[in-house]
């Protein structure tokens, strides 16, 4: 994958971020600019809105679940939709939680980007006043 983000199923934000499962080694992330993690920021925080716009689909459908017919073959097929569907409804909450904790991490990651670029900043101007 090795700059191709394309390809990868969160693109960018896939790629920006370390290692596996997120955060990279010890919840760091890497990125060239401040700029670079506002934009994977703003793509992870677009998903985290898809996903939960296809949670509220997903309640919808449970909800207008009925039987085709009166027979118990009928009841057992509606049944076991909404439960298949109450188990979608779990996945979609987990993921949507997933990227809550993502998108936390990286603002967490520009404020201390920031902090250290301002700092750094401020010792740079106390070295030419000097």
């Amino acid at each position: 994958m090795d700059g191709d983000t394309g390809s990868a199923p969160l693109g960018q934000v896939g790629y920006g971020i370390t290692g596996s499962g997120g955060g990279g080694a010890g919840g760091q992330f890497v990125f060239a600019s401040v700029g670079e993690l506002d934009g994977i920021s703003g793509d992870l925080e677009s998903l985290r809105d898809d996903i939960r716009k296809d949670g509220d689909k997903l309640k919808q459908a449970q909800f207008l679940i009925e039987p085709p017919g009166e027979d118990i073959m009928s009841r057992l097929e509606a049944k076991t939709t909404v439960h298949s569907l109450g188990k979608a409804i779990e996945h979609n909450k987990t993921m949507a939680a997933y990227a809550d904790t993502e998108i936390a991490k990286l603002r967490a990651a520009r404020n201390a980007y920031t902090k250290s670029d301002d700092e750094g900043a401020a010792r740079l101007r106390n070295v030419d006043e000097g």
